[in-house]
């Protein structure tokens, strides 16, 4: 698995380093859209409100619908013409809003399609770069390489918003869109020149299953290895009752606590640097304390930070820095948490089976978030923001607890496990 062992610095793996240039360019560029999108769509089309959340809709509803069969052909094809074309498309896709606007020709009706286009491209992307990654590294490397990746994303997070208003109020958000749709292009060239894979090999004795037999193994794999099964069930409470909380979040700081969108914005942004700064500790805390007690440290910060906010109130200083400070420290935990599942995930998986693995936690992933969002909804109609983020903040409790009862806990390496999971029964065996 990987290439051989570099010491030193990971950048040393050209391959590797190929990889984490174009995804940092790719993610800055997403920020761009992340903003010019809905802006475009409110400014420029006068979206409805139906229309604005349908938009945001299909931005993870592809997840749902074909996450877990993006997943079988992953494990079927080879991974690095996948992440080629999924970005080649996204940079067609994407390049029609700008071209449309200048045409003015743009309609809202477009821009979902594009949406949805550019969202069924993302599953490719996601389960195939979760996929291939090992492939390119060491096991020994993986938590690294990750952070690194991860990093990079959180940076983005925090220096994209601010960059795309400017641009914005320079160029307008439709033009701004055309320079995520260039990073895609520009990140598929680069994808193209990294080390050619080929389509996954099963064990000789195993014959090709049906596409519903391989969605069984899949689960199966996660459902029979204990490890998996327990991370699984804490990415399930941890999405839900973030989801939840995030879906009071704006609201509860602009109405309940009566603060202006600048101070909002300035609460967010610190929360970001609080998901870069767990990204680039994540390492050094899997050194120090073990993968398990790493990831029920990481799974305990959120409900500590977001339980602090539910006690925000009113529109002063100390409140503010209460806000940043619940923020930061609710969003430290989670990049470090996923950093660690990621390649614990990776450095366990048989690689015929990556992509089904890989593919069933993001799906339960981002369909959780759905899920979630609806449950916080209906809570802060019912309890009250406050409260919804309060007792949403107790539920983040439950993986934590969950995963240091779990025998996850005495977990210290990834090599702890490397025998890998119990593989499902070949197809037609008892």
């Amino acid at each position: 698995m990987g290439s051989s062992s570099q010491p030193g610095s990971i950048f040393r793996n050209k391959a590797f380093a190929l990889l984490w240039s174009s995804q940092s360019i790719s993610f800055m560029g997403t920020q761009l859209t992340f903003v010019a999108l809905p802006l475009t769509a409110v400014a420029v089309l006068n979206a409805t409100p139906m229309e604005a959340g349908l938009l945001n809709a299909l931005e993870t509803l592809p997840f749902l619908l074909f996450g877990l069969f993006v997943g079988v052909m992953v494990d079927r094809w080879a991974r690095r013409p996948i992440l080629v074309w999924a970005n080649a498309i996204r940079f067609v896709a994407l390049a029609w809003i700008p071209v449309a606007f200048v045409l003015d020709v743009l309609t809202i009706e477009q821009l979902l399609v594009v949406t949805f286009v550019v969202g069924v491209m993302t599953v490719f992307f996601e389960i195939a770069y979760m996929s291939y990654l090992p492939s390119l590294v060491d096991r020994d490397r993986l938590i690294d390489a990750n952070s690194k990746l991860q990093a990079s994303s959180s940076v983005a997070e925090v220096a994209g918003p601010g960059l795309a208003g400017g641009l914005i109020g320079l160029i307008g958000a439709p033009i701004v869109i055309a320079i995520d749709s260039a990073s895609y292009l520009i990140s598929a060239i680069a994808l193209f020149k990294l080390p050619k894979d080929a389509a996954p090999q099963r064990p000789e004795d195993e014959a090709k299953p049906s596409i519903w037999a391989s969605l069984r193994e899949g689960f199966a794999v996660v459902a029979r290895d204990t490890l998996l099964r327990w991370c699984t069930i804490a990415v399930f409470f941890l999405s839900l009752f973030f989801s939840s909380i995030m879906a009071a979040y704006f609201l509860f700081l602009i109405r309940e606590a009566g603060m202006a969108s600048a101070a909002v914005g300035l609460i967010v942004a610190v929360g970001s640097v609080g998901g870069l700064v767990g990204a680039l500790l994540a390492e050094r805390m899997n050194a120090w304390l073990g993968i398990g007690r790493t990831l029920v440290t990481a799974l305990a910060l959120p409900g500590i930070g977001f339980l602090l906010l539910s006690f925000v109130e009113g529109n002063s200083l100390g409140a503010t820095v209460l806000a940043g400070a619940a923020t930061f420290v609710g969003f430290l935990g989670i990049p470090v948490f996923d950093i660690t599942v990621i390649s614990f995930r990776q450095s366990i998986t048989p690689e015929h089976l990556m992509g089904r693995v890989n593919a069933t936690q993001r799906s339960l992933s981002w369909g959780t978030l759905s899920l979630g969002s609806l449950m916080g909804g209906a809570l802060g109609g019912v309890l009250g923001l406050g409260e919804t983020i309060m007792w949403s903040a107790i539920g983040l409790f439950v993986p934590a607890v969950l995963l240091a009862l779990s025998p996850v806990r005495r977990m210290r390496h990834l090599t702890d496990h490397a025998e890998g999971p119990a593989e499902p029964s070949p197809v037609g065996s008892p």
